[in-house]
């Protein structure tokens, strides 16, 4: 038991470290409660909010692991490089396929409330 609370323990510095040295986590973050804020609202059904989680759970995973790749390539290629370069885009890329899949989600689940509302 007390090994799992170490491990859960480093997960949560580390959480901690990326929130306070990242800016583009915090950014998900921040839109991320305002998502959390507009569900509730609008009141989508449990189902929405599950789908909700989960792609918002995967953009943040895809940050974290973004990241940490840009840590590992500062690391390997402490000089310009082009790989290190090409690497680097490629794990931004992820990145963003990730926020535009979430942002389409959103959009399928709150633009019919938010025009129920309107109308």
């Amino acid at each position: 038991m007390k090994r799992n609370r170490v491990g859960f323990s480093y997960a949560l510095t580390g959480l901690k470290t990326a929130i306070k040295q990242e800016f583009n986590i915090r950014i998900h973050f921040s839109i991320l409660m305002i998502v959390f804020f507009m569900g509730w609202m609008v009141e989508i059904s449990l189902t929405e909010w599950a789908i909700i989680v989960v792609v918002s759970g995967i953009v943040l995973t895809v940050e974290l692991i973004n990241t940490v790749i840009e840590y590992l390539t500062d690391v390997l290629f402490p000089n310009y490089d082009q790989l290190a370069k090409q690497i680097k885009d490629i794990s931004a890329a992820a990145v963003l396929i990730s926020s535009i899949t979430a942002f389409t989600v959103g959009l399928l689940i709150f633009l019919p409330k938010l025009w129920e509302i309107i109308s």
